[in-house]
Formats: structure tokens, sequence, C-alpha cells
């Protein structure tokens, strides 16, 4: 039940089904023979869902009660039962003690820790469930200069999978922002790999606004046309920022990348971090192999408004970007890899940061993913230090107003 609440998949049905119904009656549609398998189905879970309705209803409002009015999508449901039967339909009106879906919802969403500490099994799980062998044979037929795309926290396993493909199947390829492909000259480039978890936002259809092969690397069913769909596999967080959607996409990508060997579901692991995560800004030192990593990180500081990153090219930072510490309280997240370059900023960079947080990264694509993981602990450290949670992010209601935006770029 908790599935459907955090997916909106029954209040969806709910909505749906009373479109067409007029009303849901469980018993009613039990035994009517003419409705779907589905609509039965979700008819039989209305108790398991008015359950935990009346269980809110009752926290909020102080009393128990067996009618409760529910607001969705602006409109008002009244959920009852008698004894024997559930049932909902929609009214004009509500009591001013009405519940908004919205609420009801969040008070059901997995912690922070919970996604945390299923992480691993979420990745085991995906991989089991998903179609690694269609993935991996779309994957191989990739043989021409590619550019990919992806958004936010796609934007890593954008990244991710541009490092499978050059490194695996010895093709050219270029990470780029969506709105770039309006810009750039594309004739160079044969394929177009879009990444996004629901396969249905805006960036999406912009990447495909040209004459490139198209694939789309994503969680979800689609129906684009003339489009390669490689399609995996895992349950939705149904959180602002996920981090299934970064890590399991880049988990496939790297079981692509190693051949089928999933040994490195065993890096996925707790990792802790201990210092004060008060400062001006976080100042990131990456490059090209660990550009995943400072994708990630820089996406969800700023998302989860935990604080200000500052992304470095390590040897870029010796051409005069050193200034942006001196009379500021930064500190400075680095990812080791052991060079002269690495050894010299960790043994000077203390002298100049609040505190110097250090990632050793080892070699390859492998290692990077290890640093994904570890670096997702680290955001769950600062997010828990600055009170900000991953889950449910206060967000801007700017947010409202351009994720949905439609029109020229």
């Amino acid at each position: 039940m908790r599935k459907e609440i955090l997916n909106k998949t029954y209040i969806k049905w709910v909505e749906d089904a009373i479109s067409r119904y007029g009303v849901i009656d469980d018993v009613g549609f039990i035994l009517n023979g003419k409705l779907s398998d589905m609509d039965v189905e979700n008819a039989c879970s209305l108790k398991y869902f008015i359950e935990e309705l009346f269980k809110y209803c009752g926290k909020v409002n102080n009393k128990y009660s067996y009618t409760c009015y529910l607001k969705y999508n602006n409109n008002f449901y009244l959920f009852s039962f008698d004894g024997k039967r559930c049932v909902c339909k929609k009214v004009d009106d509500a009591k001013d003690d009405y519940i908004d879906y919205r609420a009801f919802r969040n008070s059901y969403k997995r912690s922070t820790d919970e996604i945390f500490n299923d992480m691993r099994s979420t990745v085991i799980g995906s991989l089991k469930k998903t179609d690694l062998e269609k993935i991996n044979y779309e994957l191989s037929k990739i043989s021409d200069p590619t550019l990919v795309t992806g958004v936010g926290g796609s934007k890593a396993v954008s990244d991710f999978a541009s490092k499978v493909l050059n490194e695996k199947n010895k093709v050219i390829t270029r990470n780029s922002e969506v709105r770039d492909l309006q810009y750039m000259d594309l004739s160079g480039y044969k394929n177009v790999l879009s990444c996004s978890y629901s396969g249905k936002n805006y960036g999406v259809q912009m990447s495909f606004d040209n004459d490139l092969d198209k694939y789309l690397f994503t969680g979800k069913d689609n129906n684009y046309e003339g489009i390669t769909n490689l399609k995996y596999e895992m349950n939705p967080e149904d959180s602002f920022i996920s981090l299934g959607s970064t890590l399991v996409p880049c988990s496939v990508l790297l079981n692509y990348y190693l051949d089928g060997d999933k040994s490195f579901v065993n890096d996925i692991h707790d990792y802790y971090f201990d210092f004060d995560p008060e400062c001006d800004a976080l100042e990131i030192f990456s490059g090209y192999d660990t550009s995943t990593i400072s994708n990630y990180l820089e996406s969800t500081i700023t998302e989860a408004g935990i604080g200000i990153p500052v992304v470095h090219d390590k040897y870029a930072y010796c051409h005069g970007r050193s200034t942006l510490c001196k009379d500021r309280n930064n500190i400075a997240i680095y990812f080791n890899k052991g060079t002269d370059l690495d050894k010299l900023m960790l043994s000077e960079l203390p002298k100049y940061y609040k505190d110097v947080v250090r990632i050793n990264v080892e070699s390859g694509l492998k290692g990077e993913y290890k640093a994904l993981i570890e670096s997702m602990y680290l955001t769950k450290y600062l997010s828990k230090k600055t009170n900000k949670d991953l889950m449910g992010v206060d967000y801007s209601p700017l947010v409202k107003k351009l994720y949905y935006f439609k029109s020229s770029l």
C-alpha cells in the first residue's frame, strides 16, 4: 500500500475511475463482472487506502471518523466506510477539515536513511529485473560519434554514459546540455543518447529535435516513434532528488562496460564524514576523470539548497582560481587520485580552507562509480548537518513556473 501512496498511482486511478463510473464501491466493483482486472484489483485495495487515510485524518483532526474529505488536483473526494463497503465519490465542496492529498502522501514518504539503507538492494533488484542483454546489445551497436544529454540529476548519468561509450565502443562522445544542441553544428555526429528517468520532459523532446539517430536511456516506457528505447527497471523514490535514478542507470552502464561483472555492488555501503559544513562556499576539485561525481555533487548541493558549490578543474585552479578562498570561509572537496598535483594541492589547501574533505578515487570507471557512492553519502551528511532533507526539499516556488517550460530555448 505504501508504494501506491508514494507513486501517486492509486489516487490517479481513483480520479480516473470516478470519471468513468461516477462512484467507487469496492463490493460493487468486485461483483461486477464487466470491469477490467485492474479496476477490480484497485477496488479491492480501497479498504487499505481508506484505513491509512482515516488514520491520518485522526492524527490531524484529533478524532477518528469513518468519513474523510480529500483534496486532490483541486477536486474534493469523499471516502467513507459503513462497516461493509468502502465508497469513494467526487463532491462539489468539502468541510473545513478536509485533508490535502500532498500532505497525506508526504506523511508516508521514505526517509533519507531508509533510501540509503536500501540503496544496495535497489541496485541489485534493478539489475535482476532489467533486460540487460537488450540494453547491452543496443549500446554495442553505437559505433559513430554520439552526443549524450541529461538534465539535473540525469546530468551525472549522461556524463557517465558518454565515458562508457567512449571507452567501451571507442567512439567520439560529448556530454552536452540540452540547450546546447539548439546552437551546435551537429553535422559531425551520428547519434544522440538522451538520459532521463521519466523520458517525458521537454529536454528529451529537444534532444530529439534533429536528424540524428536517437536513443533514450530511461526508467519508463515511452511511445516515441523512431527511438531506440533502453529501459532499466527500478522502483521510483518519489523524491525531489532521487538517488536511485542516478545510481541505477550508472550501474546498468557499468555492467555493460565490465561485460556483466557485477562485483561493483560490493562498493555500495556506508561512508562516514566528520566535519563542520558551515561555510561560505563548497569548492569542488575535479576534472574529466571525476566529472560524473562533480556533476552529481553540484546538482544535488544546489537543488537541495545545501550550499553554494563551485567546481574547479584542478589544473585551471593553478591559474588564479585560488583567489576565491582568500577572504572567505570555504570548504574544499577534493577528489584525490594520488598524482603529483594532488599531493601538492593536498599539502597546501589546508592552509587556506576551513576544511579539506578528501575522497580518494581509484582508477577507471569502476573507481569513479565507487567514489560516486561515497559522494552520495557526503550529500547525506551535508543534508543532515544543514537540516536540508534530500527527500523532501523545500524548493523555490519558481520551480513550478520553470520546470514545465516548453518553448524556444
